[in-house]
């Protein structure tokens, strides 16, 4: 699982707003109000966004907290080749992987999948 990624480690979208601000400058300003309102929705769910995700690390923390009296530790990542969410749980003392969801087989499965349908979309192309 070398092209996964930890979420804990995720850092937030900041590019983002800086273009939602780049945007409403080249607006002329008689279209302005009607433009305030998509950004406006956009700054609030990049809010909601930071939101889940800070919900979601003290969720990790808190099962982290409850696993640490059995020696184990859960590790939530994102396979990079295929975007897909992994969730394994970890003996401490070993680093050893006792679970993994979805399992490695279904991830190479996975990938295979999206290397054969490039190649049909390639060769028909």
């Amino acid at each position: 699982m070398e092209s996964a990624r930890a979420v804990s480690g995720f850092s937030p979208d900041v590019g983002r707003a800086s273009a939602v601000e780049k945007t409403s400058a080249a607006v002329p300003t008689n279209q302005r109000s009607e433009n305030e309102p998509r950004v406006d929705a956009e700054q609030s769910s990049i809010a909601t966004l930071e939101s889940l995700r800070e919900d979601f690390r003290e969720a990790i923390n808190a099962a982290n907290e409850r696993l640490s009296d059995r020696g184990a530790s859960v590790n939530v990542a994102i396979d990079q080749s295929t975007n897909t969410v992994i969730v394994q749980v970890k003996d401490r003392n070993s680093g050893e992987t006792v679970r993994q969801i979805p399992p490695e087989v279904a991830l190479q499965i996975s990938r295979n999948i999206e290397r054969l349908t490039g190649i049909l979309v390639d060769r028909k192309a």
